[in-house]
Parts: structure tokens; sequence; C-alpha cells
């Protein structure tokens, strides 16, 4: 008789689902999500609902693999783990005796994004090792910066508190391709009646499904975002208490926004005039 055991998903996502997997024989048979998780509510994506195709999978590599002919030619010969540890150290060592260690690049990523695995092992190995320090990628460091400026940390909203909303931006993300955990909070947030709208250049699902659909030219999100705070602030629709107490440079970014009204926006963006005042009054 097989039992049960709770995992969480290993993808490079920051989901982190909560698993729950039937073993039987110490084999894997089943595989679902935790109904009691309180994002994922039990739904997994495409990817992970096939999991255990890709676990037993008969092609799957599970043993290391040297390369023994010329790049591209496909042809490896099976090695031992000792013989791959012992070689990838040989050289890592040998490039750190005669280059310096900072002479390593690492290049690797997260993995699952929980609170207890993400830059775990990778990063300590690296700085134990010496290595250079890179950042792995362009929008995640990016994206961090930005909160961090904006909020004060790297963090931003529960996903939960996403129900609560008013009016949502899906600008540049294809929430229901790449962001399916969240869509439950979207459609909450709907029934309370807010407002749902998509800013892109290309048609998708979450364009589809959303009151409106902003198709911006590509390039041009910079513009519209001047441009609704040209609205924002030419009209006065902010807490100006709350921007003295908070933010840093309002005047000076007020004096900017004056080089974008909606009729320059327009022309930039695609997007027509009133659809640009008619969003930032919202």
């Amino acid at each position: 008789m097989g039992e049960i055991r709770r995992s969480v998903c290993a993808l490079d996502c920051p989901d982190a689902c909560s698993l729950v997997v039937s073993v039987d024989q110490g084999r894997a048979t089943r595989l679902r999500g935790h109904p009691e998780h309180p994002v994922t509510r039990g739904f997994l994506c495409a990817k992970v609902t096939r999991y255990l195709d890709r676990q037993y999978s008969p092609d799957r590599l599970l043993y290391p693999q040297r390369r023994v002919g010329r790049k591209g030619q496909g042809r490896f010969e099976r090695i031992s783990w000792d013989e791959a540890l012992d070689q990838i150290a040989g050289k890592l060592g040998g490039i750190a005796a005669a280059s310096g260690p900072e002479a390593i690049l690492p290049f690797s990523y997260a993995g699952t994004m929980g609170f207890l695995n993400n830059a775990g092992m990778d990063r300590r190995f690296f700085h134990r090792l010496g290595a250079s320090r890179l950042d792995r990628t362009i929008c995640s460091a990016a994206g961090a910066a930005g909160l961090t400026d904006a909020l004060g940390l790297r963090y931003g909203t529960e996903p939960e508190q996403v129900a609560h909303s008013k009016l949502i931006l899906a600008w540049g993300a294809n929430i229901l391709g790449t962001n399916v955990h969240l869509w439950p909070f979207i459609v909450e947030a709907r029934r309370r009646g807010a407002k749902f709208y998509t800013i892109d250049p290309r048609r998708n699902r979450t364009g589809q499904l959303s009151d409106k659909h902003f198709f911006i030219n590509p390039g041009s999100d910079a513009a519209l975002a001047l441009g609704l705070m040209h609205v924002i602030i030419a009209e006065r629709l902010y807490n100006r208490e709350y921007l003295e107490r908070h933010t840093v440079g309002f005047d000076e970014l007020g004096e900017r926004v004056k080089q974008y009204p909606p009729e320059r926006v327009e022309a930039l963006t695609g997007i027509a005039r009133r659809d640009i005042v008619s969003l930032a009054r919202e």
C-alpha cells in the first residue's frame, strides 16, 4: 500500500507550489497540487502536471556524460560521478590557481524561488570558491531595484491583495500564459467591480479577457507612463501629503512630464489621446 508525501515544485518559479505525492515502493505514482496552499490552491501548471512523465522518461539522462567528439557531433560517453566531479574540480582549481578565482564567472539561476531553497547551494559554492559575482537575470535585478526604490523592499504586494484592487493593469504581462496562479485573484477582483486592462502590442489570451486592451507601439512604454503621469499631475489626481512623506524628487518629475502631453504621447504610442486621459483618471 502506498503512502502520501508532501513536497514542493523544484522548477524556476516564485510560486513554489506545494505538492501532494503518492508513493508506492519508492516510486511516485501520482502528483497533484496541495489544495490548502493559499495562493496556488491545488492548481498546477502544465509543466508540473506532467512532471512524473519527465521523471521516469526512458530518455532521461541519469549519469554524467563526457563529450568525446567535436562540438556538434553529439558523441558522448558515460562516466562515473567520481570522474565527473574530479574533472570539474580539477578544471576549476586549475583556473583559480593560474588566473585567480575571479576568472570563474558563475552563470546559474535559482531553481525554486521559495525562501528555503532560493539562491542556495550554488551561490554558497561560488562564494566559497571566490568566483566573480554576477546578476543572474536582467529582468529580476531591474525589478528588484525598482521595488526597492519605490517601496523600500524588494518584495511587493501579497498576491491575495490583488482581489481587493479597483483597477488592474497587465502591462506587458500575459498573465494567463506566465502567471496562472494570479488569475483567480483577478477574477475575484472583477466580481467585486474592478476593471482589468491590458497594455501590450501583442494579441494574447490575457488581452482577450480584459475589459480593454491597449495596443501600444513596441518600445513606447516609458512614453505612456510619462503621459499618464502628466495627466495625473496636471489634474492633481494624487495624494500630495503621501508623496511628500514617502517619496523624493516629485517636483522634478512634475517638470519632466510636462514634455509628454497626451497629444505627443498619442503620436509616440499609438494610443488615442482620449484613452490616455481616461486611463490616467481611473
